[in-house]
């Protein structure tokens, strides 16, 4: 039971609130032990209310789960766990979070996670269905996210930074669907929003999205710091790899990053060079 309920959990997927450790990390702000605490506490916030909205969307999805290749073995698909104690799971997944996210001075993080959270609940419920408007609801997640991070330290998030989140975030939404219908063909069995998609537009939009990412982050690198620079061409690499190991998974950006040991080991030394030139250099 304890094994299906941290399955229900989906803890791999807390790797997309990293997002809120940047602006500490990128104002230089690391060796702030208050800062840093902050910061921390707001990415379990945001991780347990993740959680949360993860076990609700998958008791909306149980029956399409079903059908799926990969998500019909998740746990209400499988039938491990009822729908009734998966809610019941949910709500004090997301009221821990929320509680969580009062420690902070101030109510912005609150207030963020708590749109994070109705956001999120709408896109459950309804706006994944809708074409387009579903992958702008992930991107929106994911500048949530950044906005807290800065909140927390009083740092404002520049606007390339904004840029390169929301695009990027774009790029890797697209790209899910893109990786879902290749697996599952122009079908809306598993998902609704899939029978108003089509791989031309798809691949296309995923292209865009990635070179205008790459852009955007090389104008935010080249305003941070003098060094930053540095890293674009890594930022390039990450993002070939990335385009290039989508194409054999079902465009899940968790399971695409984990399955290719080249693109984590990029992700690791990026950070490390990042690291390296904002507080060595």
């Amino acid at each position: 039971m304890i094994t299906h309920t941290i399955k229900l959990m989906r803890p791999k997927h807390w790797i997309k609130n990293i997002l809120i450790f940047l602006p500490i990390v990128y104002s230089q702000n690391m060796n702030d032990t208050s800062l840093l605490l902050a910061v921390t506490a707001c990415f379990a916030a945001f991780c347990l209310a993740a959680s949360g909205i993860y076990v609700i969307n998958d008791i909306f999805d149980y029956e399409k789960d079903r059908l799926h290749p990969v998500k019909k073995m998740r746990p209400i698909a499988a039938g491990l766990i009822s729908r009734k104690m998966a809610a019941l799971f949910a709500g004090l997944l997301i009221v821990a979070g929320l509680v969580l996210a009062t420690v902070f001075d101030g109510r912005l993080v609150l207030l963020l996670l708590s749109s994070y959270v109705v956001l999120n609940l709408a896109y459950s419920y309804k706006l994944k269905d809708m074409a387009i408007i579903d992958c702008f609801c992930i991107a929106a997640g994911f500048v949530l996210r950044i906005y807290a991070g800065g909140f927390v330290i009083g740092e404002n998030i520049s606007e390339w930074l904004f840029l390169t989140i929301t695009v990027g975030s774009l790029f890797m939404a697209l790209g899910k669907r893109r990786g879902e219908m290749v697996a599952m063909g122009e079908t809306s069995a598993t998902r609704t929003a899939l029978g108003n998609y089509n791989l031309v537009f798809l691949g296309n939009m995923v292209y865009v999205c990635a070179a205008t990412t790459i852009v955007f982050y090389a104008l935010w690198a080249m305003a941070s710091t003098d060094l930053m620079i540095y890293t674009v061409p890594l930022f390039i690499f990450i993002i070939c790899r990335y385009l290039l190991s989508s194409g054999e998974s079902h465009g899940d950006p968790v399971v695409v990053i984990f399955n290719d040991k080249v693109l984590v080991v990029a992700f690791v030394v990026f950070g490390i060079l990042s690291f390296a030139l904002l507080y060595i250099v």
